[in-house]
């Protein structure tokens, strides 16, 4: 009996030393890389360390302090209400889109794998392939300037954003009680409203909130290609090296993602 057990726990440790060994072999593969990688970008290592430095010498020369009273101004604060309803507005309509979105691309329940499935999933990995910014330069030229095209490329962002997320809770859900739905004859809206919402709901809501958050943050840059929002005065202020009334601008930005944050922890708990 002892004999086996020394065996056994041989065989454990031989086991753990060869993947403790693959691991340490693996990182130093990312190490080696990362310093080609280093000399195959021409990555000018004094001057890396040298930054610190100047960064300082620019946030207490040029942008401090910030010039608050530019951000008070009746145009400004318009653009951070526009900014506020474009993130609103392009989430729920976003999500709206991408609950069903993520039903059809969840292998385990879509009603269809032959068209809804390839055809969900297609949507997703498009909307996901560009960046929010880039699907904003596409939709100005398409809609012209304005919050429109920024609002436009936020539900963009939340079909590729949330709609992955929500898709993969969907999957790793107890099939077992969709079964059970399924063995009575029911048909799939209501496979759907018994056996998976109320397994992904807590889930998903904590996504759809997440996901405004994150939209908030994006929301406040689309300006620099004009799809609306703050950031058209923050390209602006920059553009005309006027660095502290954008750095007023940066920090209504900040504050608004502080309380976005705040909020959406508070709604998180609330409903967990």
């Amino acid at each position: 009996m002892k004999e086996n057990v020394s065996l056994a726990f041989d065989s454990y440790r031989s086991d753990e030393m060869r993947g403790g060994l693959w691991k340490f072999v693996g990182l130093l593969i990312f190490i080696a890389f990362a310093f080609w990688s280093i000399d195959v970008l021409k990555i000018p290592i004094e001057r890396v360390l040298g930054m610190f430095g100047r960064l300082g010498t620019m946030i207490s020369e040029r942008l401090l302090p910030p010039e608050m009273a530019f951000a008070a101004e009746d145009r400004v604060v318009d653009s951070i209400i526009e900014t506020i309803e474009m993130s609103i507005l392009g989430a729920v309509i976003g999500t709206i889109i991408t609950m069903p979105l993520a039903w059809f691309a969840a292998w385990n329940v879509t009603p269809s794998r032959a068209i809804l499935y390839p055809l969900a999933r297609a949507i997703i990995v498009v909307t996901r392939g560009m960046p929010t910014l880039m699907w904003a330069m596409v939709l100005v030229a398409i809609f012209g300037f304005g919050p429109f095209a920024g609002m436009l490329a936020l539900v963009k962002a939340t079909i590729g954003f949330a709609g992955k997320l929500m898709a993969e809770q969907a999957e790793a859900i107890d099939m077992r009680r969709v079964e059970a739905i399924r063995a009575t004859g029911a048909n799939e809206l209501d496979v759907l409203f018994y056996g998976v919402i109320p397994q992904v709901w807590a889930n998903w809501v904590g996504i759809i909130i997440y996901n405004w958050d994150a939209q908030l943050r994006n929301s406040t840059i689309l300006g620099f290609v004009g799809a609306g929002g703050m950031g058209l005065y923050l390209r602006e202020q920059i553009s005309i090296i006027e660095y502290q009334t954008a750095m007023a601008i940066i920090v209504v930005i900040i504050v608004m993602v502080v309380l976005s944050e705040t909020a959406s922890h508070f709604l998180r708990h609330r409903l967990y």
